[in-house]
């Protein structure tokens, strides 16, 4: 059997002496040129500054924003009576969940009391989330709310592995830009003001 090398950690001792001595040498060093150059260092720290700007460049800066600020391309503030009527159903504001439909409602007064519960249930689970709800109720639904407008087609792969997570993740060409339907655009901004 061969015989295993001894890796020592941090300095060899027989040489921590020369460092010790070379870190004393630094020191006494920085401190002597400290020393010399002591009364050099406080005048500059306490000399005044000089290089300030001149009142001609600040007037010059200050009209030139003025200027740019009148200049500004404004818009009128929209008024509450001239605004668009809302996208979606008023009711919307109070209920959470879009209407049922119907025939599916008729399904919990079918058969017995059970029987109904479950085959409405079992109906209304094959809907969507954002078929069923008018917005994403809890925080937990925003994971793949209104993903079936923009998810790839995954083609069935009969005797292999399928990359559904690369295909519908990851992006060859970067960051696409977000959907007309990820959100809505503010309709009161700081920045239009009214010219009235």
């Amino acid at each position: 059997m061969g015989e295993q090398k001894r890796t020592n950690r941090g300095i060899d001792p027989s040489k921590m002496k020369i460092y010790t001595d070379s870190y004393e040498k630094e020191n006494r060093l920085r401190l002597k040129w400290f020393r010399k150059n002591e009364e050099r260092l406080v005048a500059y720290t306490e000399k005044p500054n000089t290089q300030t700007v001149p009142q001609e460049v600040i007037d010059e800066v200050a009209n030139k924003r003025k200027i740019s600020y009148q200049e500004a391309e404004r818009y009128p503030r929209i008024h509450f009576d001239d605004a668009p009527p809302p996208l979606v159903d008023p009711n919307a504001i109070y209920n959470t969940m879009k209407p049922v439909d119907p025939d599916t409602k008729k399904l919990i007064y079918t058969g017995t009391q059970k029987d109904g519960r479950l085959n409405y249930f079992h109906e209304r689970v094959k809907i969507l989330p954002e078929d069923k709800f008018y917005f994403a109720e809890t925080t937990s639904w925003r994971y793949g709310w209104n993903m079936w407008n923009s998810a790839n087609v995954a083609t069935p792969v009969r005797y292999g592995r399928c990359q559904v997570i690369k295909a519908s993740f990851y992006r060859r060409n970067g960051v696409a830009r977000d959907p007309d339907w990820y959100q809505e655009p503010a309709t009161l901004s700081p920045c239009i003001c009214n010219l009235s």
